[in-house]
C-alpha cells in the first residue's frame, strides 16, 4: 500500500450510481496504489451487489453511522437519493466531522437548482444538505459539489416522460426556441470515473479541486437528438416546442420530471457555457473516452430495447 492512498466511504454504495463509484475504486486503476480501504453504507450487507462489492474488496457497513465509523476516513462520497431522509444524511455529515474526514461530496449531481428561474421543491433538500455541511464542517471539511448536467444512462429510460416519442417519432422540448438549447449529458461511468478522480485530487490537495465543479461529457440539443434518431431508425423524427407554463406549475408542486424537461428547454443544463473540469480528472482523455450522445444512441438502437 502506498503512503498516500486513501481510504473512501461511499454512502449508498450499492445503488444506481453508487455501485459504479464503488466498483470503480475498488478497481486495479486505482487500488491498492491510490485507494486503500473502501467501505460502503448499505441497507442490506446480504444483496447481490453488497456480496459484489465485498468479493471485490469493499467493507459493508450496514449499522449506524457514527464517527467511530468513520475513524481513519479521508472521504466521503454521498450517492443516497432522495428517498434517504435529511436527518440521515445530517447524521453522516456530522460523523464525518467529528471523524476528521478531510472531503465530503453531497449527493449532488445531475442538475445544479441554483441554475434555476423557477422554484423547484423537489432540488430543496439537495441545497439544504449542502448548505448544512458547510456549516457543519466550518471551512475544515471540504464539500465539493459535483454537477454533469443529464444522466446520459437514463435517457432511454425515461423517453416518453422526457419528450421523447418513439412509436410516434416525434421529439418534444419545453419552451420557446427550447429544440436548439444544449443539454449537457454525461454517463453513469463518467461520473463515477469522474467521482473517484476528484476525491483522490481533493484528497492530496484540497484547494485543487473547485468547491463547485462540473463535468461535461456530451451535448446535444433535441434537435440534434432527432437527427441522430432519425439516422438510426431510418424514419424522420418531428421536433416539437411546448409551452413552459404547465410544467412551472408542476414544478412547483414538486414534480422531478418536470423540473428537468424545463431545465433542458431553459438551457439550464449546458455546462458548456462555463469552465468545466474535464481535464482536471481526464486531461487529454487519456484515462478513458468520454461516452458521447451518438453512441448511446447507437447502444440502444435508437433508444429502443435490443
Amino acid at each position: 500500500m502506498s503512503s498516500s492512498s486513501i481510504n473512501v466511504v461511499v454512502a449508498g454504495g450499492t445503488g444506481h450510481l453508487g455501485k459504479l463509484i464503488s466498483k470503480t475504486l475498488l478497481s486495479p486503476v486505482y487500488r491498492p496504489g491510490q485507494i486503500n480501504r473502501v467501505v460502503v453504507l448499505s441497507r442490506d450487507d446480504s444483496s447481490s451487489v453488497a456480496q459484489e462489492l465485498k468479493a471485490l474488496g469493499a467493507e459493508i457497513h450496514t449499522g449506524p453511522v457514527q464517527a467511530d465509523t468513520l475513524k481513519g476516513i479521508d472521504v466521503v462520497i454521498n450517492a443516497w437519493g432522495f428517498m434517504v431522509p435529511g436527518d440521515i444524511k445530517n447524521a453522516l455529515v456530522r460523523a464525518a466531522v467529528d471523524a476528521g474526514v478531510k472531503v465530503y461530496f453531497p449527493s449532488e449531481f445531475g442538475v445544479d437548482p441554483r441554475t434555476l428561474d423557477v422554484e423547484a421543491k423537489i432540488f430543496a433538500s439537495k441545497v439544504e444538505q449542502t448548505d448544512y455541511a458547510r456549516e457543519v464542517g466550518k471551512g475544515a471539511l471540504k464539500v465539493v459539489e459535483i454537477y454533469n448536467g443529464g444522466f446520459l444512462g437514463q435517457i432511454a429510460q425515461y423517453a416518453p416522460a422526457v419528450g421523447i416519442d418513439i412509436p410516434n417519432k416525434t421529439v418534444t422540448s419545453v419552451g420557446q426556441g427550447s429544440a436548439t438549447a444544449r443539454v449537457t449529458f454525461t454517463s453513469e461511468r463518467d461520473i463515477a470515473y469522474s467521482t473517484v478522480r476528484f476525491a483522490i485530487l481533493a484528497a492530496q490537495d484540497p484547494s485543487s479541486v473547485a468547491d463547485k465543479v462540473c463535468i461535461s461529457g456530451t451535448n446535444a440539443s433535441w434537435s440534434h437528438l432527432a437527427e441522430l434518431l432519425s439516422k438510426e431508425v431510418g424514419t424522420k423524427f418531428e421536433v416539437k416546442e411546448l409551452d413552459d407554463a404547465p410544467l412551472r406549475k408542476k414544478i412547483e408542486e414538486g414534480d422531478f420530471i418536470a423540473a428537468l424537461r424545463y431545465a433542458y428547454g431553459k438551457g439550464h443544463v449546458d455546462l458548456t457555457t462555463g469552465q468545466t473540469s474535464n481535464e482536471l480528472v481526464n486531461p487529454g482523455q487519456e484515462l478513458w473516452k468520454w461516452e458521447t450522445v451518438e453512441e448511446y444512441v447507437k447502444k440502444t438502437n435508437g433508444l429502443s430495447p435490443a
